[in-house]
């Protein structure tokens, strides 16, 4: 977490003499008690519309799971324990396959690619790291599960004595391997992006000491840098982790759905996970299922909320163990642009990697006896210095396919469809692969209200929340509890959120109350701690000396914080807010429960469903392929298109994936241009 403003300022400023100051102080401190109270209120909302699963009439309760598991069980904890066997699963097998990966490519960005190359790199990885999840699931479904199964096959012929590789191989491969490697490549921008912080900060004086001790460059790495990014690898490993436990959509879209506990991995039809089968149930479900459905949900936010909390556990832990480290330059000189606004904004939503690395004391001093230049081990070195760089190039190289795979056939299948008529008509009057063939008119619109209504709530709580913390907070406990759940918040599974918004609105205005602004409630807990953290490292990187100079005139600490600490962190608050807004717009699961789906386009935010881009993607994915039917002469319709669903699906996400490029474009030239030239955090 930041620090919050030196204690001396505190006692400099004007005392809240006046009215205003002290309603200034209470708007910004009930901010971020508010916070606190929405993770109360999470748990709170989501056991109260689970009660009916566990206290109410246990006849229809075990109906309604028997219903949901095909007559298997009717106990409520048989039913939930092999969703969150194949939940843990899953997410365990992703972590595996991202992890040593993702590292190689930190190392690859920090330490051996040029500076401009080490610069766009990292700006793909952070926006690879926003890409929506359903872009990835459709990717999965169409692109990935009809190609890996050879892959499968071979390694079940060489492999198939593991339990965990046999016996048999389904084709098609829609497994929870399958999931796997697509949720592995989900995740491998976001443990990229924070390993690639915490090594751009390891101490050059030790990296040099290494090297003039006459270490390769991988004993240097070895020695001074893995070391000192121990404890934030293993928070940034846990935050993905996190973000794998509460996927929906990519597992929805991808995996054939089963109830058992077997090791079985490329089998379909063996596994399930908690969120995909709340997405998959829920459209369906009464009043008892959707009590039920909401009671696994609560098990899943207590899982992720656990996982998250032991993640910042280990991140706090690391920073009270001493001072921060100094930042240094990586291998092409590149330094840590960490107190520039254009990168604090763009990693807001990965919070942590920054105040991860270890303390400069705790990383070991080089040992000079080691580096004994004899010819014989200085060789051995160097050879295992030459595989090192191998193994590192190609991690690269091996997490580049599926990225680049996943961009280039969605550009590829989505242009053909994506023109001026698609982008001007939505689906009322469509029928079949039938002309008119439809548009995302709708969905955007949909997207576009959800989206500005979101950033209406998130942003007054998200940048008063930060004020204090900055401005008003001493460190206090208060504070701390603050900043710890705000980091906690961002691991929110984004379905739960979905949930939350949709029980809270079901017993404030009536059951099965779904529009807009639910979804909107949705999407702004989800965007609370991106902009909480993004205003934050703005708020700590304006001078300290504009503060002490308003002081000195006389002028109020209120007006002191809105005309000139809030007014000269501007853009960057702006830049975290664009940011911010690109991180909930490709959402699908909390919007496809909150807000639901509608043809035809809906601009009232207050009533009726309303369609988001994302949910269009999944919607016309789960429909298939048309049914084109003959004329009296045998012959197909010529203006009928059998695959207009998935040429819909494609150029929607196209467009989705567009809208994410330019809003990250416009965050990070807006911080850019306007962030502070020279200054450094007070």
């Amino acid at each position: 977490m930041t620090s919050p403003l030196p204690k001396a300022l505190h006692e400099s400023a004007p005392k809240p003499s006046k009215k205003g100051d002290a309603i200034f102080r209470a708007f910004a401190m009930g901010s971020g008690i508010l916070i606190l109270g929405i993770l109360a209120a999470v748990t709170v909302f989501l056991f109260i519309q689970a009660a009916p699963a566990f206290f109410g009439d246990r006849r229809q309760a075990t109906e309604t799971i028997s219903s949901f598991c095909g007559g298997r069980t009717g106990n409520f904890w048989a039913f939930v324990g092999p969703l969150v066997f194949g939940t843990v699963i899953s997410s365990a097998l992703a972590l595996l396959l991202a992890f040593f990966v993702a590292v190689g490519i930190a190392l690859f960005i920090s330490h051996y690619a040029p500076r401009r190359l080490s610069s766009l790199l990292s700006y793909v990885v952070d926006l690879l790291a926003a890409i929506p999840s359903v872009v990835y699931g459709l990717w999965g479904a169409l692109v990935l599960v009809p190609h890996i199964y050879p892959v499968w096959k071979t390694i079940n012929r060489l492999l198939g004595w593991i339990p965990l590789f046999g016996p048999q191989v389904s084709n098609p491969p829609r497994s929870i391997a399958t999931v796997a490697v697509v949720l592995a490549v989900m995740i491998l921008p976001i443990i990229t992006s924070m390993a690639r912080d915490i090594f751009q900060q390891a101490p050059v004086l030790q990296q040099e000491a290494a090297l003039a001790l006459g270490a390769t460059k991988w004993e240097t790495i070895k020695l001074a840098v893995l070391p000192f990014g121990k404890s934030g690898l293993v928070s940034a490993s846990m935050l993905g982790l996190g973000r794998a436990l509460g996927e929906t959509m990519a597992v929805l879209m991808i995996l054939s759905p089963g109830r058992t506990y077997g090791i079985d991995i490329l089998r379909a039809s063996s596994h399930q996970t908690i969120a995909a089968n709340i997405a998959a149930q829920f459209p369906e479900a009464d009043n008892v299922g959707v009590s039920t459905l909401i009671a696994t949900g609560l098990v899943l936010f207590i899982i992720t909320f656990l996982v998250n909390f032991l993640a910042r556990r280990a991140t706090a832990k690391t920073i009270g163990a001493g001072s921060s480290p100094a930042k240094g330059k990586g291998k092409g000189g590149k330094a840590s642009e960490k107190g520039q606004g254009a990168e604090i904004a763009g990693k807001a939503d990965k919070t942590g990697a920054d105040q991860a690395a270890a303390p400069i004391s705790s990383v070991p001093k080089p040992d000079f006896d080691k580096f004994t230049p004899t010819r014989s081990s200085l060789a051995g070195r160097k050879r295992f210095d030459r595989l090192m760089t191998v193994l590192i190039y190609t991690a690269f190289i091996i997490a580049l396919i599926p990225l680049v795979s996943v961009l280039w056939t969605t550009v590829s299948q989505g242009a053909g469809r994506f023109n001026w008529y698609f982008l001007t008509h939505n689906m009322r009057g469509v029928v079949g692969g039938l002309y008119p063939y439809g548009g995302i008119l709708h969905a955007m619109v949909g997207t576009l209200e959800i989206t500005l209504a979101a950033m209406v709530i998130s942003l007054p709580i998200g940048v008063m929340t930060s004020v204090y913390l900055v401005e008003y907070s001493h460190g206090g406990h208060l504070a701390r509890a603050i900043s710890f759940f705000v980091d906690v918040m961002s691991g929110i599974p984004s379905i739960v959120a979905g949930l939350f918004a949709y029980s809270f609105f079901s017993i404030l205005l009536g059951p099965g109350t779904v529009n807009g602004l639910v979804g909107a409630v949705a999407l702004s807990i989800l965007m609370i701690p991106t902009v909480v953290r993004s205003t934050q490292e703005m708020l700590q990187i304006v001078p300290t000396d504009l503060r002490e100079a308003s002081y000195a005139l006389g002028v109020t600490r209120s007006r002191t914080i809105v005309r000139v600490v809030l007014r000269t962190a501007l853009p960057g608050i702006i830049s975290g807010a664009i940011l911010a807004i690109a991180r909930v717009i490709g959402e699908t699961a909390p919007l496809l429960i909150a807000a639901g789906f509608i043809s035809s386009t809906n601009a009232n935010l207050f009533s009726g469903r309303m369609t988001t881009l994302p949910v269009y993607v999944y919607n016309e994915y789960s429909q298939g392929l048309a049914t084109c039917l003959v004329d009296a002469r045998g012959a197909v319709p010529p203006t009928c298109v059998a695959s207009i669903r998935m040429e819909r699906a494609w150029a929607a996400a196209l467009a989705l994936i567009l809208l994410v490029l330019v809003l990250n474009a416009i965050g990070r030239l807006v911080a850019r241009a306007f962030a502070p030239k020279g200054s450094a955090k007070s």
